[in-house]
């Protein structure tokens, strides 16, 4: 798809979200792995709660 504005984001479009200071938790389990998250953010990757 290249450059098409509305395909799925990648661990590309991620690094560059973090770079920019952006939450890129929603990106887990959908265009990244939790593992990705960690080396992207230094943080491990928790799970949302139903409450929050």
């Amino acid at each position: 798809m290249g450059n098409n504005p509305f395909s799925a984001p990648n661990i590309e479009d991620a690094k560059l979200y973090a770079s920019w200071g952006l939450d890129i938790g929603y990106m887990v389990n959908w265009c990244i792995t939790p593992d990705q998250y960690k080396e992207l953010t230094g943080k491990d990757y928790q799970v949302p709660t139903e409450n929050d």
